[in-house]
């Protein structure tokens, strides 16, 4: 069953966090919930499980807006099969960076305090109600660093028992690491390791732009699924027909933001900065619970 956060002190939210994240690490799981906000995985089976996958170090506006944007979208895209569900996703194992599990249960924590603020605003919304879809969030764990290993480690769990469609959100900065064949050493052509997840089980990907020209200009991200739609790359491996399954959508300045700058200016005791950059419960957390993160 869900359960009521919105009651709950920090401290009992850090206490069953740091409970969960033991349970899971003592287990041989590779995918586990560890929280559910507005029901549970047993009620409205999902027919759609769009995912936020992230180091959540703290979960920031940019996160929020990821999230917000694509099931404020799904809510009113008749081709979208519904019900449809948020899972806030967190792997224990990172391909690119040291794993800190020190930090683990208070991110958990804020995942939570995102997703309380994701469900409270889109559960109000005027489409929501319209179709009585009161959208749950799952907050979960995974060993798994890779997206397509964790799309498997989600469908061999019980969790989801109706085995919905996956949809991955992404910035540009994610989608180029995913289609980089360096990931992918054991496979060749290196590519074909993502085809389990597009062509086995039909999954999708949604892509959002960056707002800036880290990745090039817009119009040459856009180029990317260009390339990948005329075969460019199908000797990496990358079929074709995936661009099918990929959605650009336009840049949103916020998703171009920093959870280092919010690391940062929580150091410095800078709150404007945080409540600035933060979704309100998590600022609310960042600055009750005094915290602050060791460089990444």
């Amino acid at each position: 069953m869900s359960t009521d956060y919105t009651t709950m002190t920090s401290k009992a939210l850090l206490t069953r966090m740091t409970s969960a994240l033991a349970a899971f690490q003592s287990s041989t799981s590779k995918f586990s919930i560890v929280s559910s906000i507005n029901g549970s995985t047993s009620s409205s089976p999902p027919r759609t499980l769009y995912i936020l996958d992230s180091s959540f170090n703290p979960p920031s506006i940019a996160h929020y807006t990821l999230a917000h944007s694509a099931l404020k979208a799904a809510l009113k895209d008749d081709s979208i099969a519904k019900p449809i569900r948020l899972l806030l996703l967190f792997a224990t194992l990172n391909a690119d960076k040291a794993a800190q599990p020190a930090s683990t249960p208070h991110r958990l924590a804020m995942m939570v305090q995102l997703a309380e603020d994701l469900a409270k605003s889109l559960n109000s919304s005027a489409h929501a109600q319209q179709l009585n879809n009161n959208i749950s969030i799952d907050v979960a764990l995974t060993t798994e660093p890779y997206y397509t290993n964790k799309s498997t480690a989600i469908a061999a769990s019980t969790e989801y028992m109706s085995k919905p469609t996956h949809v991955h959100l992404i910035g540009f900065d994610t989608f180029t690491r995913m289609f980089n064949s360096k990931y992918y050493p054991s496979f060749s052509p290196p590519l074909s390791a993502l085809s389990p997840y597009f062509d086995t089980a039909g999954h999708r990907l949604r892509v959002t732009l960056r707002p800036d020209d880290e990745f090039g200009t817009l119009e040459e991200q856009r180029a990317f699924l260009r390339r990948l739609t005329e075969g460019e790359m199908e000797q990496q491996g990358a079929r074709s027909h995936w661009a099918q399954q990929i959605e650009f959508v336009g840049p949103n300045p916020k998703t171009g933001v920093s959870s280092t700058k919010i690391r940062e200016a929580a150091k410095r005791g800078n709150w404007d900065i945080v409540n600035e950059l933060c979704p309100p419960s998590v600022a609310q957390w960042v600055q009750q619970n005094k915290l602050s993160w060791e460089q990444n």
